[in-house]
């Protein structure tokens, strides 16, 4: 079965044809709804993994969440 893989609008994508391969394969293999879904898994999964096996950085993702987008301090919840 053949799935039309979704692009971004202006058919472009900052992300290397492999990463962007990846995330689709990610986003199909848990049904989710498109790449950027996959991506936001994947780095979430590997991040939760990385903080749990090395300190370091653990503290730097901690540094980072304290830090916030924008201002804004991130919980777990977002």
């Amino acid at each position: 079965m053949l799935i039309e893989m979704k692009l971004p609008k202006n058919r472009q994508s900052r992300l290397a044809d492999d990463v962007w391969i990846a995330g689709e394969a990610i986003a199909r293999h848990f049904r989710m709804s498109s790449a950027r879904d996959g991506f936001e898994i994947a780095v979430r999964d590997y991040a939760i993994k990385m903080s749990e096996r090395d300190p370091q950085f653990y503290q730097l993702w901690e540094q980072v969440k304290n830090e916030g987008i924008d201002g804004t301090t991130l919980t777990e919840d977002n």
